[in-house]
């Protein structure tokens, strides 16, 4: 039984066998029929067309690959310094940017967190009670140990020191740091007339130095009753002068004062009434009385500013159109109207100057209302 066993598995394995060779050969028959196929297809092609089947192209060569051998050693040399240099600023780069991160660490960690402080109202009430003892201190120290202990007064000629501390209001004992300056002031000014300007200084421990400014030069003009009064070139009203006292100084004509008081501003009267045409129309006044006084006024103040302190006996502002002055008793000087008063004034010194060398002890006109063309009519009789 064995035998015939074997002889059967040996059987079946020739069979297997044998099958498989023959299902290979067909499987290689069939391959080699479709070459043949194609091949015979690809040949009917080329009779048809006439063409052969194209090739693939040979690649081209790269400029690196076409370069020269040495040209691509430095080339790749180059190419390897570039990518080093890269490599070494990353590297740079990063260890700058973990040295930051390290920095900004360190610092977080170094800061501490403290959650603020509970309000405290005792302690609030504690600063408070600082600040006003400071500020009492302060206080107490200045009424304490800044007082006027002396009072010193300069530039005064007229009045004595003792007046003019008296019209000042200042006292021995007041605080040398609070008491009004600008109250002292016009004190000083309100009750001395020729008071002109008063300057306040304080040096410490205690005293107060006044400065004072009197009025040099004074004119005289007259009010509407014939009374002269002696007015600053500003127009304060310095006194009454007694009669006849007017011709020592000089006299402002063309204007009367309207109710002059001592130590007040100078107002002039108005004398002329505005007029009515036969329609009934009003016609005002061109030229007002105020308005001549400030003419008047001007030509005082050019007059102080140029030295001619004195010589005029006489400013005559009656007529705006035609100002006249009385220099010294030879000359009469024509002013003209009111334009270049200033320029006329700062060149008449020098023109009386030329006419007295050219006409010595000789009396007349000098004529100034055209500075281009001075003229000296000289008085025959």
């Amino acid at each position: 039984m064995d035998t015939k066993e074997k002889e059967r598995t040996r059987r079946t394995q020739s069979t297997k066998s044998g099958t498989s060779a023959t299902r290979s050969g067909t499987k290689t028959k069939a391959a080699a029929g479709n070459r043949s196929a194609s091949a015979g297809k690809t040949a009917s092609r080329v009779k048809k067309t006439g063409t052969q089947p194209k090739k693939a192209a040979p690649k081209k060569k790269t400029p690196e690959q076409s370069a020269p051998a040495t040209q691509r050693r430095s080339a790749a040399a180059a190419s390897r310094s570039v990518a080093k240099e890269r490599t070494r600023t990353s590297t740079q780069t990063r260890r700058r940017s973990s040295a930051r991160t390290k920095e900004k660490r360190s610092i977080a960690q170094d800061v501490v967190y403290l959650p603020p402080k509970p309000f405290s109202r005792n302690r609030l009430l504690l600063r408070l009670a600082t600040v006003v003892a400071v500020v009492l201190a302060l206080v107490l120290g200045i009424s304490v140990f800044f007082k006027v202990e002396t009072v010193m007064v300069s530039g005064n000629q007229k009045y004595s020191a003792d007046a003019i501390l008296a019209a000042s209001g200042i006292q021995k004992g007041d605080n040398l740091l609070t008491f009004s300056r600008a109250k002292a002031g016009g004190k000083i000014m309100g009750t001395l007339p020729f008071v002109e300007n008063v300057r306040f200084g304080i040096k410490l421990p205690g005293t107060v130095n006044i400065e004072i400014t009197e009025v040099e030069v004074g004119y005289a003009a007259a009010d509407a009753s014939g009374t002269w009064w002696l007015i600053s070139a500003a127009g304060k009203v310095l006194e009454q002068l007694s009669s006849g006292a007017n011709t020592g100084y000089t006299n402002v004509l063309g204007i009367q004062l309207d109710a002059p008081a001592v130590g007040s501003q100078a107002i002039a009267l108005e004398q002329e009434q505005p007029q009515t045409d036969e329609a009934g129309n009003t016609i005002p006044v061109t030229v007002t009385a105020q308005k001549r006084l400030h003419t008047a006024l001007n030509i005082l103040q050019y007059l102080e500013q140029n030295g001619i302190i004195g010589e005029a006996a006489s400013v005559d502002v009656t007529e705006l159109g035609s100002i006249s002055m009385q220099y010294g008793r030879r000359y009469q000087i024509e002013l003209g109207d009111d334009t270049q008063l200033g320029y006329k004034i700062s060149i008449l010194k020098a023109a009386v100057d030329k006419v007295a060398k050219e006409y010595p002890y000789s009396v007349g006109t000098l004529d100034i209302s055209n500075p281009e063309e001075i003229r000296f009519n000289q008085d025959k009789s």
